[in-house]
This record gives C-alpha cells, sequence and structure tokens, in this order.
C-alpha cells in the first residue's frame, strides 16, 4: 500500500510539472501593436492609412495584415491590407451582390467594389486592390452614401499619399 502510494505521489508529482510547463509556453499575440502608418508601412512594404486629421490605431496582424481602426464621427471604421485574394474584412455572414464603382485614388482610379449587410448593427464593406494589394474598408454601423463616399475617399487619398 505503501508503495502505491509513493508511485501515485511520483506521478501527480510529474503531472504538475508537465501541466506548468505546458501553461509556461503562451501563444504569441497575432496583433503586434504599430505606433503609426508609417510604421506598418515599414514591417509590410505597402501602406495602410487613416484619412488626414483622423486619429487611429495601427496594428499588423500575423506579420502579413496592416490594420488602422479610427472613428469619424461615431462611425467606427477598419481598413484592413494585405497581398492576398481572400476576403480580409473579417466579417462571416452573408452580403447583398457586390456593386462596382470607379474612385480617385490619387492620380490613379481604382475599382472599388461595395457589399453591405444589415446583420449585427449592419456593416459597410469596401474593397480595392492596388497592385497585388487588397485594400478593405469596414464601416460599422448605417452610414449615408455621401458619410461613406467621404470616409472611403479619405482613405483612398491617404494610402496613395503614403505610396508616393
Amino acid at each position: 500500500m505503501e508503495n502505491a502510494f509513493r508511485r501515485l505521489t511520483l506521478l501527480l508529482t510529474l503531472l504538475l510539472a508537465l501541466g506548468s510547463l505546458a501553461a509556461a509556453e503562451e501563444v504569441p499575440n497575432p496583433r503586434q501593436e504599430m505606433a503609426s502608418a508609417a510604421e506598418v508601412e515599414a514591417a509590410l512594404g505597402f501602406p495602410v492609412a487613416a484619412p488626414e486629421n483622423v486619429e487611429a490605431e495601427y496594428v499588423v496582424i500575423n506579420g502579413t495584415t496592416g490594420e488602422a481602426t479610427f472613428r469619424v464621427d461615431e462611425l467606427e471604421c477598419t481598413l484592413r491590407a494585405a497581398r492576398t485574394q481572400d476576403d480580409i474584412s473579417g466579417l462571416f455572414m452573408e452580403m447583398s451582390d457586390p456593386v462596382e464603382e470607379e474612385r480617385a485614388a490619387g492620380e490613379d482610379a481604382v475599382s472599388v467594389t461595395y457589399r453591405a449587410t444589415e446583420e449585427n448593427g449592419g456593416y459597410d464593406v469596401y474593397t480595392w486592390f492596388v497592385d497585388d494589394v487588397q485594400y478593405c474598408l469596414v464601416l460599422h454601423g448605417e452610414a449615408s452614401a455621401m458619410i461613406a463616399g467621404k470616409i472611403v475617399d479619405g482613405v483612398l487619398a491617404a494610402c496613395a499619399t503614403a505610396q508616393q
């Protein structure tokens, strides 16, 4: 009986030691905070910038995706950019059929695709490509076409200016 108790004690000690080793190994946070749009561009090689005169928080995700979060009036906005063809909106819900339109991006023009959903308070999603970089701007909540257009144009101008 005493021998079985020792074995059980040894087994429990080993299990506790292994458990503390596993707990010590933390999963790295895929979101790395950046101080500015310039830091994001330096890390990724392409610009991710909020409209002029708008305070933003910048993050690099998994070393491949840049993100800027900002507010325009009461509207929360998220801009993501990455070298990918995959959907980077972060929204996994049914969207409206896409509508495309040409918009100015600095001295160039880009084809911007608009989709929307009414789920969870509504989202407007604007996607475009500059070379091999996909940009995706998500407006959280309801925005008039005029306000949404100003935000999209502001982001297009900010990113185009950063590329020059």
